[in-house]
């Protein structure tokens, strides 16, 4: 299953624990202090000797091994410095110029990760290795492999300085954010049945027990196989009253048990919600949705206003939309092995989802003729790829944004632009109804 809420609580707690610049480079770092003990290793027990006879390598003096590592150590701490003052300074461009939320991505980069954890461990396998050697000890092995560390951290360095470039551009994030995007929802409706208008006939008439939330926050995480396993203990129905991204208020009800039992264990099902101080991309379609919203809406602020970036932002977001229009949304019931209801889980309707997005986009480009075109454009190509029962969606979102410009624009010439970009996106919909 598809969104977070659907997964299980382990993978959960795997996708928090690699987030950050904490868990992977500690563990990498790690790596270098025991390749340092196991280099050490092989050149006391003399493993390579015969390969460095061959091939004529002199033994190293204890100096100029100690000049060698101590020139390593020293860079990698300099440089390990360099990449937290960039990732930093890259932090504050993305977060003044794109989105703060941008932040939240940014901090789970892999290539980040990894160049600190490569630094740091090239860091740690020279420290310990100078911090071994005495004047008896061969350390040829250990001196090529800290070269060699050292000249990979060089080309890794490369290739961070080339993802950090990227990264900036406006541009190459509205298409990772979009991708990203994508894949939830793809994920999500290649794997549920699709909903049925009388889903909810199959919730049981049962007593009902409220259950509060313990504290106030975002849910981040919904349970829903320990939610449907507690459902089944109990020989009834969970309904979930709040969906992921919601933020919730201690005591409010979040959940409701339909059971016989008179007691049933309410704390118990308290556990299947993870509440946080902040939204987590994962599993909430909306933090995806809100993020290319934002970033449209401050390139259309006064203080930036960038039309181009605010249509880049328009695209990738239909596209991603039309995804949604040409499924239908997933169910909200679930059901256990022996096919008894047993869960019902608070989504988002598509009108909720379109909503979300076409209305503040809607308010913010009345005023920019260039963006209103362009996002009515949008929603006529939408109509050309979705499903016949969402073109009245479609209909209401050109509806809502005539009324607006109608009221607004002035100019006559704007006017009759408008106008034929609302007459051929309505003629796209009513094709698509008699196709």
């Amino acid at each position: 299953m598809g969104l977070a809420y659907r997964e299980n609580a382990r993978e959960q707690a795997l996708i928090r624990l690699f987030k950050g610049f904490l868990f992977i480079p500690v563990c990498i770092a790690l790596l270098g202090a025991l390749l340092a003990l196991l280099a050490l290793l092989i050149d006391d027990l003399g493993l390579l000797k015969g390969m460095f006879s061959a091939i004529k390598f002199e033994v190293i003096g204890a100096d100029g091994a100690r000049s060698v590592l101590s020139t390593i150590a020293g860079a990698m701490m300099s440089v390990i410095s360099l990449v937290y003052s960039l990732t930093l300074v890259v932090f504050t461009l993305a977060a003044g110029n794109i989105s703060p939320r941008l932040l939240e991505t940014f901090a789970s980069n892999r290539t980040t990760q990894v160049t600190i954890g490569l630094l740091g461990a090239t860091f740690l396998y020279a420290l310990l290795v100078l911090f071994m050697i005495d004047g008896t000890r061969d350390v040829r092995f250990s001196v090529t492999m800290s070269i060699a560390l050292a000249a990979v951290s060089f080309f890794w360095l490369v290739y961070f300085v080339n993802d950090v470039a990227s990264r900036i551009r406006i541009d190459t994030e509205i298409g990772r954010i979009q991708a990203s995007l994508r894949t939830s929802i793809d994920t999500l409706l290649s794997s549920e049945p699709r909903e049925k208008p009388n889903d909810r006939d199959s919730i049981p008439s049962l007593p009902v027990h409220a259950v509060p939330a313990t504290g106030s926050g975002y849910v981040t995480f919904i349970d829903s196989a320990k939610l449907i396993s507690l459902a089944r203990e109990l020989d009834g129905f969970v309904e979930v009253l709040v969906p992921p991204g919601a933020f919730v208020i201690e005591g409010m009800p979040i959940a409701k048990i339909r059971t016989k039992v008179e007691q049933p264990d309410v704390e118990e099902l308290r556990l299947a919600f993870k509440v946080g101080k902040a939204r987590a991309p994962e599993g909430d379609i909306q933090f995806s949705v809100h993020l290319m919203v934002e970033i449209a809406l401050r390139a259309l602020s006064p203080g930036i206003n960038d039309a181009y970036t605010a249509i880049s932002a328009v695209d990738h977001l239909s596209a991603s939309l039309a995804r949604i229009l040409q499924r239908g949304a997933p169910s909200s019931l679930l059901q256990d092995d022996d096919e008894t209801p047993r869960l019902w889980l608070k989504l988002l309707p598509v009108r909720d989802i379109l909503d979300a997005a076409m209305r503040p986009l809607r308010q913010s480009s009345v005023t920019n003729i260039l963006v209103l075109d362009h996002l009515i454009s949008a929603l006529g190509k939408m109509a050309q790829v979705c499903r016949p029962e969402h073109l009245p969606l479609l209909g209401t979102q050109l509806l809502n944004i005539a009324s607006d410009a109608n009221l607004v624009i002035r100019s006559r010439a704007d006017r009759k632009q408008i106008a034929d970009c609302l007459r051929s996106a309505r003629g796209a919909i009513r094709s698509k109804k008699h196709a």
